[in-house]
């Protein structure tokens, strides 16, 4: 979220050059956002994930004389242990098209551990499409590419002319997304009738949609979600790239109070103040970002 905030002023303010009373203050307020935002996103945290945590790292620190292992060694056998163990727990796995195909889960993102129960942070490893990475620079890439693609989503609205911005882009906006999603299913399932040499085969392994289960929540959460974002591309509309995104990233708020009032998952009354406190700075760079904008607007205006 942060990059993406950072991302989205940058084309707001260096790209589109919407005005700003300050660009001195304007940048502040933004780094008053992201600072916040962490802070809410680290005191967040479950409890019984911190306890988790507390309890693996006490038996790290008992058995680090006693266990001493060479970890490449260990990734290297993982992998040479070719599918012996993967087919072994993909039949008591919930997934059934997994276990009638070792290849079902091809284009899926696994893990793949050593035979060692825990390991040190950055020592495991991923297998996306048969090729191996480490977890931490697979995440780092993931999250750079998801605030880089989320902070740019609404630029083309720039670009849009007469009355397709604002409102009139939510119905171009929300095409597109329903395109891509078709294509990249597409894609996956030529690449599994691909791999399997057979067309029932390739669309037998692709995910179940679960309509049954879940029609009601799922279109619930997309129903919101569009709202949300319906909001998102008024407020760049009215307010520009660098401010009206970057505020509407404050919905992590609303999912904080959520998990902490609804779902009992952050109990301990000095986190709870800290979240309040992060959240009281990323409010405040919030409002300080909307009185050093210079109101020429966004798009459409």
């Amino acid at each position: 979220i942060r990059i993406m905030i950072m991302v989205s002023f940058i084309w707001g303010n260096i790209i589109f050059k919407e005005p700003a009373k300050s660009q001195i203050m304007a940048y502040s307020a933004v780094w008053l956002i992201m600072g916040g935002l962490y802070g809410m996103s680290l005191y967040s945290t479950s409890d019984w994930v911190d306890t988790d945590h507390d309890h693996d790292d006490r038996e790290d620190t008992t058995n680090n004389d006693e266990d001493e292992y060479n970890f490449e060694d260990e990734e290297q056998d993982a992998f040479l242990n070719d599918n012996s163990t993967t087919s072994s727990t993909s039949s008591t796995s919930s997934y059934e098209n997994e276990s009638r195909n070792p290849l079902a889960n091809s284009l899926e993102i696994s893990s793949a551990e050593p035979v060692r129960e825990k390991l040190p942070p950055g020592k495991g490893v991923i297998i996306v499409c048969g090729k191996t990475f480490q977890r931490r620079n697979l995440g780092l890439i993931s999250a750079l590419l998801c605030g880089t693609w989320g902070g740019s989503c609404l630029v083309p609205m720039h670009y849009s002319k007469g009355d397709t911005g604002g409102l009139g882009y939510v119905i171009s906006f929300g095409t597109g997304a329903l395109l891509v999603t078709i294509f990249i299913w597409i894609c996956r399932f030529f690449f599994m009738v691909y791999k399997l040499k057979s067309i029932k085969e390739g669309y037998t392994v692709l995910p179940p949609f679960h309509f049954r289960v879940m029609w009601l929540p799922g279109a619930t959460a997309g129903t919101l979600w569009s709202l949300g974002n319906v909001g998102s591309i008024v407020a760049v509309q009215q307010l520009g790239q660098g401010v009206g995104y970057p505020a509407s990233q404050a919905a992590l708020l609303v999912a904080g109070l959520w998990g902490i009032f609804y779902y009992r998952e952050v109990t301990k009354p000095k986190t709870i103040i800290k979240w309040f406190a992060s959240a009281f700075v990323t409010i405040l760079g919030i409002l300080l970002l909307g009185y050093e904008s210079g109101g020429g607007g966004g798009p459409g205006r």
